[in-house]
């Protein structure tokens, strides 16, 4: 999936603080609103199953480097049976890639 919401990035005050600018298209000025480090997080789409969607496999969040190399790693990565995220995450390590590095929420 990809990005998500700037109301999940502001709860975790994983914003900069806001700047000020003028727009010109606006005619006012606006604020923007800058994320410190961002997340990527969604599910894993198995295609090839007996179901006429494929199915799904929820993704964690986490930061966005280890979600563009897993994801990379992912568009060449075949199974003859569906597998879960344990087993996805052992054959990814196996193949040398480094931990990712998951959210955590402080309250967790």
């Amino acid at each position: 999936m990809g990005p998500i919401s700037l109301n999940w990035y502001r709860e975790r005050e994983l914003l900069m603080p806001p700047l000020t600018r003028w727009s010109e298209f606006l005619k006012k000025e606006i604020s923007i609103e800058e994320i410190k480090q961002e997340y990527r997080g969604g599910r894993i789409d198995i295609a090839g199953t007996e179901s006429v969607f494929g199915e799904e496999l929820a993704l964690p969040i986490m930061h966005i480097e280890d979600w563009n190399r897993f994801s990379h790693w992912l568009d060449s990565y075949k199974t003859k049976t569906v597998k879960t995220l344990d087993e996805i995450l052992e054959s990814y390590y196996n193949d040398g890639n480094n931990e990712i590095r998951w959210w955590k929420d402080k309250k967790q």
